[in-house]
């Protein structure tokens, strides 16, 4: 099958994080596509316009600056916030053209409302590249194979090392994990307290689904400020009525636990070309993705917990 060409739609980032030029453009090769060029909209920031440019040279890209791209790629990956994004989300779903869309719930729920409507049917695959991780797909399976029984209670706790704390690492790095849970409890009712620093920077909440499924999920960074990032744990455990399944994302096998025994589940490849894996099958119609309209759900959950923390009162979310 020949390589697929991509559009890199922005480089906005976090602070001095870059994921275009440094997670989704350097997988592409390996996950069967090649970039057509980068396109930044006029009037964006030029911090994000110096990284446009860098990232056009580096690739040995055309560097395109205009409201709407002339481009004949079958996908982009999208960096861009709010209005941007709300915009090329628009563009996009006149011409039928699939989005990986890096950091969805970064912008506020209204922006993200706005973003939804604007894509409709459109295929948009989060950029939460854990969930494509061989190790989750694998603890998914898992659990909807019952392999576990039925699911009782899902842990989850993500610290990473060193980079700029944000003013909502809820939004920025809990989600990852979050959007795991939903998936692993499927669309439910929760009823959760939840915890969070006067600065955003650590998150924890427990709460039980309507199902009766315990979560409970932590979120810090150590060592804020310094230069390398570093993943120190990605952690998920899971408790069935037959066993548990116990994984750190962080490494390269899982260990599947029952009462027959322990089982390890050996994977090879990275969650970021896993990802863009996925997205290629959903350009070429043989997997499918959430409408765009799901992260207005994930985000309004996000507002509740941030609610939650804020009053130091139990509240009821969706997810």
């Amino acid at each position: 099958m020949s390589a697929v060409p991509v559009l890199l739609a922005g480089t906005v980032g976090v602070g001095t994080q870059n994921h275009q030029a440094d997670m989704w453009a350097p997988a592409l090769a390996k996950a069967g596509f090649f970039p057509e060029a980068v396109w930044m909209p006029p009037g964006v920031d030029d911090q994000a316009m110096g990284r446009a440019r860098l990232l056009a040279e580096r690739q040995n890209l055309p560097l395109w600056v205009s409201e709407t791209p002339e481009t004949s790629a079958a996908g982009a990956i999208v960096c861009l916030r709010g209005a941007e994004r709300a915009a090329f989300a628009a563009f996009a779903a006149t011409r039928g053209l699939p989005i990986l869309l890096d950091k969805p719930t970064l912008d506020s729920t209204s922006e993200i409302e706005d973003f939804a409507a604007a894509a409709g049917a459109l295929p948009v695959l989060p950029g939460h590249h854990l969930l494509s991780h061989p190790s989750f797909t694998r603890v998914l399976a898992g659990v909807r194979n019952a392999e576990i029984g039925l699911l009782r209670a899902v842990h989850a706790d993500m610290v990473t090392g060193g980079g700029e704390s944000q003013d909502d690492e809820l939004r920025n790095l809990g989600v990852h994990l979050i959007d795991a849970m939903r998936l692993l409890t499927g669309s439910s009712t929760v009823r959760l307290q939840a915890h969070g620093g006067a600065d955003g920077g650590a998150w924890t909440f427990l709460g039980k689904t309507d199902k009766g499924v315990v979560v409970s999920h932590h979120i810090s960074r150590a060592s804020a400020g310094a230069p390398t990032v570093r993943q120190l744990r990605i952690h998920l455990r899971l408790i069935g009525t037959h066993g548990f399944i116990e994984v750190d994302l962080t490494k390269p096998a899982l260990d599947v636990r029952t009462i027959e025994g322990t089982t390890p589940r050996p994977y090879t490849g990275g969650s970021a070309v896993a990802h863009l894996q996925k997205f290629a099958a959903i350009i070429h119609g043989t997997a499918r993705t959430a409408p765009a309209s799901d992260f207005v759900t994930l985000s309004r959950a996000l507002d509740g917990m941030a609610a939650s923390a804020r009053s130091g009162e139990a509240t009821s979310i969706t997810w």
